[in-house]
């Protein structure tokens, strides 16, 4: 609906003189002016005026009354002594009906305008007020909006698990002390006529809360709990012993409240009997095959039980981790029961039975696991050397045979003296293959392993390969450097002393290591010597140096050897390469 048409719909019906009674002669002549200059009345704010989009709920009696009472600042007097009045137009938004009021000015802050315009149950009103000072209007204020709740709630339903109503069958499942839940329901009708809301005459607030009291009707400022959107709510308590009536209402949005509460009655006994507590005994075989029937018998303790009461199984496996419900299993009169079951999966089959307990016997559970036989499965692992130099790439290959519906590897690799860490997993291709490469720099050992499947059980397969350790060489002390058929030569004046450092990776300290030295004459070359062992130092260095005094043109050539001992099991014993030096004067 056009808000701005009600605006001029209004000031039409006052000029028409709608309202000529309530107001002075001259402000029902055609033509009345508005002066934007004057000044507006004020409006209630909060709840008390809503927007078209969002009205306020009201309450009115039912039948609903006659008219309506809104509140409105009416502005002072101004100084040259003008009284305003404050007028209100009001309408039904259905478009139905519309009236006006008046209220002559006096000196207070809000006064209440009547508006002889019938109230609805289930239907939407909008209003607006305006100043009159004898000869003009103010412009209109923004409209308020409200609808109109005439319905009560109905009387509540009230229900609670552990305390019958007295007179139903049953008996109570708790005792004074222990909290307890009660649950409530209603809901806020709509107005009468109506089939489904949603149009501006067929609106209900819808229940808002609901306000009980026990062993007396809920008065004024009664305790509540909220309604959530399907008109439910609940209370958690502890009571005392005895009988008692709990007395619930329904309230709606707008307030109505229920006409009838709701009476609970009920009796709290001081304690209950206790329940035995019974024990529960499995026995179930060890070992058991696939696809054989294997049986679970279980007893259970203070007998008898009651005809029709049963055991709940859940059977977990590796296709099942969380549990896999088998149909419950009766319990005979003297506690003893029987789990007949065919096992399609390997493993460790566990059957965890409980039993819910009833008013005269404690829940109690137990499980029992067999371990159902598993092919074996082939695995095997190989490297593409039995050694590698230091920092040199493995290529592994794990391979695993035939399986059932598991085929993931798992390679792992453990450096002497290191932990084992994972390095490769995944499928295995159409040859049953896993490949992953892996840098060496100490004798490893590779495993494969498969994790089992339904009907292949868990397998590994190892290999072990090697590692030379790592000797770096460098020459100091010459002067120059030249090349003879293409390798390179470091030149040394007869005087000097060549000098070999070395480097043996990883840290090696306390290891042996040797030199060896060798000439170059008659074509060939030729051992000069190759010294004793060097103990290396703290930081895996040793050194070497060579006198030249009488070798003046001629050609050496020399290296260092890594030779582990018995105490190094990481890394074989490994050669540096030549260095080449020559000797002049």
């Amino acid at each position: 609906m056009n808000r701005t048409a009600h605006r001029r719909g209004r000031l039409a019906l006052l000029l028409a003189g709608a309202i000529v009674a309530a107001l002075p002669a001259s402000a029902a002549a055609d033509e009345t002016p508005i002066d934007p200059a004057l000044p507006a009345p004020t409006l209630p704010s909060g709840a008390d005026c809503g927007s078209d989009s969002s009205p306020t709920w009201r309450s009115v009696s039912s039948p609903p009354p006659a008219g309506m009472t809104v509140s409105i600042g009416v502005p002072r007097p101004t100084v040259n002594g003008v009284t305003y009045q404050g007028v209100v137009h009001a309408w039904d938004v259905d478009g139905s009906q519309t009236a006006d009021g008046s209220v002559p000015g006096q000196p207070v802050p809000v006064q209440s305008v009547y508006v002889p315009l019938p109230l609805t149950d289930g239907h939407t009103y909008g209003w607006h007020a305006s100043t009159y000072d004898g000869t003009a209007y103010s412009n209109p204020t923004e409209p308020c909006y409200f609808r109109v709740d005439a319905s009560a709630p109905l009387t509540p339903v009230v229900t609670n698990p552990d305390f019958p109503p007295m007179g139903s069958p049953g008996t109570p499942t708790k005792a004074a002390g222990q909290p307890t839940t009660f649950s409530f329901s209603s809901s806020d009708p709509l107005p009468s006529g109506c089939t489904e809301a949603g149009t501006p005459d067929c609106q209900a607030s819808g229940l808002n809360h609901f306000e009980y009291a026990l062993d007396r009707e809920p008065g004024i400022g009664a305790a509540r709990v909220p309604a959530d959107a399907g008109g439910t709510g609940s209370l958690t308590t502890a009571l005392s012993w005895g009988v008692h009536t709990l007395y619930v209402v329904g309230v709606d949005v707008a307030g109505n409240r229920s006409q009838t509460p709701a009476a609970y009655t009920f009796t709290v006994p001081s304690q209950l009997p206790p329940p035995s507590r019974p024990t529960l005994d499995l026995t179930a075989p060890e070992t058991a095959g696939r696809g054989a029937q294997l049986t679970v018998s279980g007893q259970l303790s203070a007998a008898p039980y009651s005809s029709g009461e049963v055991v709940h199984v859940l059977k977990s496996d590796l296709a099942h981790p969380t549990g896999v419900a088998l149909p419950d299993v009766p319990l005979s009169a003297d506690g003893t029961f029987r789990i007949a079951d065919v096992p399609q999966v390997g493993g460790a089959n566990t059957y965890a039975v409980t039993y819910p307990g009833d008013s005269t016997h404690q829940a109690v559970d137990a499980s029992a696991t067999v371990q159902v036989s598993r092919n074996a499965a082939a695995v095997s692992i190989t490297t593409d050397a039995p050694s590698y130099g230091y920092g040199a790439t493995a290529r592994i290959t794990a391979h695993l045979g035939t399986t059932y519906n598991g085929r993931t590897l798992a390679i792992y690799a453990q450096p002497y003296g290191g932990r084992k860490t994972l390095i490769e997993t995944g499928t295995v291709d159409s040859h049953g293959n896993l490949a992953t490469t892996y840098k060496l720099t100490r004798k490893t050992t590779f495993t494969a392993a498969f994790a089992g499947d339904y009907r292949y059980a868990p397998a590994t397969a190892a290999t072990t390969a090697s590692a030379y350790a790592k000797v770096s060489e460098s020459l100091s002390g010459y002067y120059g450097s030249t090349h003879y058929g293409g390798l390179l030569y470091r030149v040394y004046h007869h005087t000097a002393k060549a000098k070999l450092n070395i480097t043996v990776t990883p840290d090696k300290a306390g290891q042996c290591v040797k030199f060896q030295i060798q000439r170059y004459y008659s074509d060939a070359w030729h051992t000069q010597s190759t010294s004793s062992c060097h103990a290396l130092s703290t930081t895996s260095t040793s050194y070497a140096t060579v006198t030249l005094t009488n070798a003046a043109g001629s050609k050496f050539r020399i290296r260092a050897e890594y030779v582990h001992s018995t105490k190094d099991t990481g890394n074989l014993s490994t050669w540096g390469a030549w260095q080449y030096f020559t000797v002049r004067k």
